[in-house]
């Protein structure tokens, strides 16, 4: 799942891309190895004007709408960077760089009371259908994400943070004005998302989105539905199915300044980390940066000639969430004990450790672990040690007993039994689910495995349908409105249901100061009360691969991005060889 709020900043900037390991399949020097040192200027090379190339995904996705609960998904994320209207994208330096596509200038904050940001449109941005960007998308965009049933009746969007926030959006020709609520103070202005769907796209279709808030939410519904045929980026879309593929032509109407030299770039997905390397290998894909690796396709790597690979952390952190309306995980002592009782050390040392030897349990649900702002508060609680007595001595001073077989009882007398629901692609989350289930059978809890299509991801946690669940928030460099989106009340993401009024409140002080360090010791209140909660339980930033072509030039990792290797998909190209 992809954290679609945008919001912190280059604190992380010395976590760039510190590789595992690295290498190609001939004795020749890797054109990765200097990204230990060169974050963003490894792998340059010249390209020739021309050329196509499949790029493979890992994960499939089911909807093409970003704003929405559903369609919040990194797999569409990096399938639609192509075109989407993002504001700007973080580099592997930890460095923003605003969309050259759209803005000819980075945001302006012009008023601090009330927040006030003033966007400078590029001269010539639009939609790639002759249609200038304009102050009514911007608006579109708001109704869209604002949870507000007066502007969008029927609208499920994955995180309100920002949207709920806006007080009004003026326009002057390239000048578009947005104005906070008083309430909002939010650290990181500048990066809020700003823009999604083509407003004339959806008046087009008949939706009368300004003034009708059903027809509003109809337009999200089309939107969803509806392979793009509209672009902001250097690509635009010629043929698409949902889940299946990708195929980009370069679009001649976009404003930024990168030449394009790439004619045609399709993004398949792929069944499975194995058959990307074999692809690989066989010439028919130029590269992949999937969120998952093993050590099987590190070792297949290793012996491929004419490919680079690197293995580092990546921008997704995998955690078991609770759901906390299931009628026995409603209890916070049987939540703490569950998650006590599961042992991350071995999870890791099972799972992740075979292809990062230095990887470190996450210990902070909202700053890396070589973050400025990072504090542990995790390890003293228990939560994630393995240790199941103190787990039985929890459940024992509630009134928790067991059986004459071992299985525990409520208070009230009833056996407790759960499932665990995991991606069935992901041989990680099924070895952690298997691992949980052998530990949760000490304390004497029956756990089912539940395994997930991986195109199901999203309905599975809309619907809340599970007990326990291993799955991946996929982020960038910030955290401000990270807390509102997993765990706010109501929240279109808060899929296990946690409803804290505390925790409420320590969440809206996080948006309460223009103060960046403030915000960050808010942010972390915020951590210790989601833990008092015995709700989420992080593992690991994810170790992830970048394999790519030696043919293919400009490519590189970008653990501070969404969309990894293709967040600066304008300037890949191919060398003289193509």
């Amino acid at each position: 799942m992809k954290r679609h709020h945008m919001a912190a900043v280059a604190a992380f900037a010395c976590t760039s891309l510190v590789l595992a390991g690295c290498g190609q399949g001939d004795a020749s020097t890797s054109s990765l190895d200097d990204c230990l040192t060169d974050a963003t200027g490894c792998n340059e090379g010249e390209r020739v004007d021309g050329g196509e190339i499949t790029w493979a995904l890992d994960g499939s996705w089911g909807s093409w709408n970003q704003n929405t609960a559903e369609g919040n998904n990194a797999y569409v994320s990096m399938a639609l960077v192509g075109m989407w209207p993002y504001t700007g994208q973080f580099d592997p330096a930890g460095d923003f760089i605003v969309n050259e596509g759209l803005f000819e200038t980075e945001p302006e904050l012009v008023s601090e009371d009330p927040v006030t940001v003033e966007y400078t449109l590029k001269a010539g941005a639009n939609w790639g259908d002759g249609t200038d960007i304009s102050v009514d998308d911007f608006i579109y965009h708001w109704y869209a994400t604002s949870g507000d049933a007066a502007l969008c009746d029927g609208c499920e969007p994955a995180n309100t943070t920002r949207g709920s926030q806006v007080a009004s959006i003026d326009g002057d020709g390239s000048t578009v004005t947005v104005t906070y609520k008083a309430d909002y103070h939010s650290a990181e202005w500048q990066y809020e998302e700003v823009l999604s769907q083509p407003a004339h796209v959806a008046e087009d279709q008949g939706f009368d989105w300004k003034n009708d808030p059903k027809a509003m939410a109809g337009a999200e519904a089309y939107f969803s539905e509806t392979v793009p045929s509209w672009t902001t980026g250097p690509f635009k879309i010629e043929q698409a199915t949902a889940g299946d593929f990708v195929i980009y032509t370069r679009n001649d109407d976009w404003a930024g300044d990168t030449e394009v030299t790439l004619d045609k770039i399709t993004f398949k997905v792929f069944d499975g980390l194995d058959s990307i390397v074999t692809s690989l290998r066989n010439g028919e894909i130029e590269g992949a940066s999937p969120f998952s690796v093993t050590s099987e396709a590190i070792t297949q790597l290793e012996g491929a000639e004419g490919t680079s690979y690197a293995v580092a952390g990546g921008p997704s952190w995998e955690h078991i969430d609770l759901n906390t309306q299931n009628e026995f995980l409603s209890d916070q002592v049987l939540r703490k004990a569950v998650l006590t009782a599961i042992d991350l050390e071995n999870i890791i040392e099972r799972t992740y450790a075979f292809v990062q030897s230095d990887i470190e349990r996450k210990n902070n649900h909202l700053f890396r672990n070589n973050s400025e702002y990072y504090a542990d508060y995790l390890s003293a609680t228990g939560q994630g040690s393995g240790d199941i007595e103190m787990a039985r001595a929890d459940l024992e001073a509630a009134d928790y007993t067991w059986d004459s077989d071992g299985t525990l009882l409520t208070p009230d007398g009833d056996p407790v039994t759960l499932d665990f629901r995991y991606s069935e692609s992901k041989d990680n989350r099924k070895i952690t689910g298997e691992l949980t289930q052998a530990t949760l059978a000490d304390l004497g809890i029956e756990v089912t495995l539940r395994a997930i299509p991986d195109a199901d991801l999203g309905q599975v946690l809309g619907e809340a349908d599970f007990d326990m669940i291993n799955f991946g928030w996929s982020s960038d460099p910030l955290f401000v409105g990270s807390a509102s989106q997993y765990w706010g009340t109501g929240s279109g993401s808060n899929f296990g249901g946690l409803e804290d009024p505390e925790l409420d409140s320590l969440i809206a002080d996080i948006n309460g100061t223009l103060d960046y360090e403030d915000a960050a010791e808010r942010a972390n209140a915020a951590v210790q009360q989601v833990i008092n909660d015995a709700y989420v339980l992080p593992i690991v930033d994810t170790p992830v691969v970048v394999m790519v072509s030696d043919r293919l030039v400009n490519v590189r990792d970008n653990w501070a991005s969404q969309q990894r290797a293709a967040y600066n998909i304008a300037e890949w190209g191919v060398t003289g060889e193509a």
